[in-house]
């Protein structure tokens, strides 16, 4: 029987934010069965666990959606870190999360974690045009600055939309897919509050539409500063994002953008994690 955790990430109460499943000792397991796993646990995503093969790792994942597996790891690595910190398998502190050729660099608590992303990609102006027919929207739905394409190593795009249009949209994944939209993230942002309501579609990684995510938050930040809605100057700059509350799952992530002159900038993001259930599952005999 293999044991497993499901937590709910960037929220305080359970059944809320980004289900996550993890396997903390998946050491053994094949992909096949890791795969059947994820898809009867049903989870956003699981990380399964493994002991680190990098020498600056302090842990090794493999994630699986319930339909594929996920390259990166970085949408739960708060969520996996705070994990194994409550279940005494790393110490709370500074842990690295090795998944491929990936590493995040996590501090992590029992009930919370930072995520600490550095090395913003190249930005890119976009038609708005596009972005807004893939989710059902015209363009008088748009407000409140440009669209474009930002992030820390892999690039997520960004539409600014008026209040009322977060509600409407609805996602076409063959609009997105024909417009080379892995992801979309509406966003309507109060200044008054440096705060941002948001909706993510990411029906490119296995996702209709997703409750929370570090990376795209932290991508947010440099959207933020490069259209003039957070200080350029050198210094910390704060700002939240309120998502999910559309698809039944609230969730709350709280971010810093770090402005430094002469370095790129870099974004952490801090979410709490809210232990949900455990059990044990029966690892498949023959997965087809």
């Amino acid at each position: 029987m293999i044991r497993y955790e499901v937590v709910d990430m960037f929220t305080d109460r359970p059944f809320a934010g980004s289900t996550l499943a993890v396997v903390p000792e998946a050491d053994g397991l094949s992909t096949a069965t890791m795969s059947a796993i994820a898809a009867e646990l049903n989870a956003v995503e699981t990380a399964f666990v493994l002991p680190a093969t990098a020498p600056d790792a302090t842990y090794r994942v493999r994630v699986f959606t319930p339909t594929a597996e996920s390259p990166g790891g970085g949408h739960c690595c708060v969520g996996t870190a705070a994990t194994l910190v409550r279940l005494g398998a790393v110490p709370a502190g500074r842990v690295v999360q090795e998944c491929g050729p990936a590493r995040h660099v996590l501090t992590a608590q029992a009930d919370r974690a930072t995520l600490t992303l550095t090395g913003p990609a190249p930005g890119a102006g976009l038609d708005p045009a596009p972005l807004l027919a893939a989710v059902g929207l015209a363009s008088e739905d748009a407000s409140g600055g440009k669209p474009r394409a930002e992030g820390f190593g892999t690039p997520f795009t960004f539409l600014p939309v008026r209040e009322a249009a977060l509600a409407r949209a609805e996602p076409d994944p063959a609009r997105m897919a024909a417009a080379a939209l892995r992801a979309l993230c509406l966003l309507n942002w109060d200044g008054s509050r440096r705060a941002a309501r948001t909706r993510l579609f990411a029906p490119g990684f296995g996702i209709y539409e997703d409750p929370a995510c570090a990376p795209v938050a932290a991508a947010l930040g440099l959207w933020l500063v490069r259209t003039g809605r957070l200080p350029t100057e050198q210094g910390s700059h704060t700002y939240t994002l309120h998502q999910g509350a559309e698809a039944g799952r609230p969730a709350l992530l709280e971010c810093t953008l770090t402005v430094s002159n002469g370095s790129p900038p870099q974004a952490a993001v801090t979410g709490r994690v809210t232990a949900v259930a455990h059990g044990r599952i029966t690892a498949p005999r023959t997965v087809q």
